[in-house]
């Protein structure tokens, strides 16, 4: 997948008019790249991240009237410094929740993107910049890169700074990149990342890694298991087997806390909303997830961090001597605009894990839809993951860019 891109301003105008990626562009003299480890590369931006000059809505006509940043945010400020041109803001759903936008899938304009970096995944997808920042509180980054066919690199919580963010839930909310390749998505997670250490990575021969599928309710399609089934046996090709690590815990009660605590840690940072006018603005999930935290206590919140933080403890126990696991992120292509931003249970538990993940795209199924994969490795552990993703994207089938639609 190259990073090559072509796109004129009539190209460019084409596709945004379809696809309704772009929340807020930059002024072309604003937006201009320099030297640097990025230079060259246009990067547009989540409107949950502060933009110098640009306002940040947030998706919400609650925030219609939100005044321009003041700054960049640290990471849209490292990027600057590397030399990437900030292209603009682009679409999220309302306060990075479910309630899906009118951004489209440019492999297919009938087609969710995924959410909430709806606007991120559909941008890259259609090679309207090489980077876009995404951020993913349960499965947020990873779901759009996978369905509009990019990849995606969600890494170590904690590891990009959160500053000039617009919170969620602050347990699990971690910035992260949509890219059209790993090399590229690896220079941006350098440049925004503060010692990070490429040298530490090992060696693919020297990595032990493993498969596993979560157990959720839904199950994946014989395309996409077969697309995982190829990735394993290449992967095998590049890395040395482990043992898939047992689970010691119920992936659903996993999700059920998870969302616990995020409903009641949006409540803390948006419910004074519901109180004034911006709550009759508010779409209706959000407003509903935040309704949800209001009724959880404080002990609730915290019984169920805890039950977390056990999981994570020990699934990190089980994984003990693996290097990465190979995984799926979504069980089927992007689903058609439904009212919803598709299925994240897949990804949740991942999120509350912490370590770094990297959806990798796996050719296209019977439909023309992005398959995905994805790679799971150890919290701090992007540098080994980063290179062992490089060496399966070699190995991964050709996705073809997607077709400028006609007006």
């Amino acid at each position: 997948m190259s990073d090559a891109s072509d796109t004129s301003a009539a190209t460019f105008e084409t596709w945004e008019r379809r696809l309704h990626a772009f929340a807020a562009l930059a002024d072309p003299a604003a937006a201009r790249g320099g030297s640097g480890s990025l230079g060259g590369l246009r990067v547009g931006v989540k409107d949950i991240i502060d933009v110098a000059g640009l306002p940040t809505r947030n998706g919400s006509a609650a925030c219609a009237d939100a005044p321009p940043a003041a700054q960049d945010a640290p990471a849209v400020a490292a990027l600057r410094a590397a030399g990437a041109a900030i292209l603009g803001k682009t679409v999220t759903t309302e306060f990075a929740f479910t309630d899906p936008t009118d951004c489209r899938n440019p492999h297919d304009l009938s087609r969710s993107p995924g959410g909430s970096s709806s606007g991120s995944g559909a941008a890259v997808g259609a090679g309207l910049v090489e980077v876009a920042l995404g951020t993913q509180t349960a499965g947020s980054l990873c779901r759009p890169a996978a369905y509009c066919g990019a990849v995606g690199l969600k890494p170590s919580y904690g590891s990009i700074p959160t500053e000039g963010v617009t919170p969620l839930a602050p347990s699990f909310d971690t910035v992260g990149i949509i890219a059209r390749s790993v090399e590229t998505a690896g220079r941006a997670f350098a440049a925004m990342s503060p010692g990070f250490d490429a040298g530490a990575a090992k060696a693919p021969q020297d990595c032990v890694v493993a498969p596993l599928l979560l157990d959720p309710a839904t199950p994946a399609s014989a395309e996409t298991l077969a697309a995982f089934d190829a990735a394993q046996a290449a992967l095998l090709g590049i890395a040395r087997a482990g043992a898939p690590p047992r689970l010691g815990f119920d992936v659903a009660a996993v999700v059920a806390d998870h969302r616990v605590v995020m409903n009641r840690e949006a409540f803390v940072a948006h419910g004074a909303m519901l109180d004034d006018a911006r709550g009759a603005r508010l779409r209706p999930k959000f407003a509903a997830g935040l309704r949800g935290g209001a009724d959880v206590t404080p002990a609730s919140a915290a019984a169920a961090a805890e039950r977390l933080a056990q999981a994570r403890a020990a699934f990190w126990d089980a994984a003990e001597g693996l290097d990465a696991i190979l995984t799926l992120p979504v069980p089927d292509g992007a689903p058609k605009i439904d009212g919803t931003t598709g299925f994240q249970d897949w990804l949740t538990p991942w999120t509350v894990f912490r370590g770094p993940l990297i959806a990798l795209p796996w050719g296209r199924d019977g439909l023309g839809r992005p398959r995905s994969v994805m790679l799971a490795g150890r919290p701090g552990g992007e540098a080994t993951l980063l290179t062992l993703a490089e060496a399966l994207q070699a190995a991964s089938p050709p996705l073809p860019r997607p077709r400028l639609p006609a007006d």
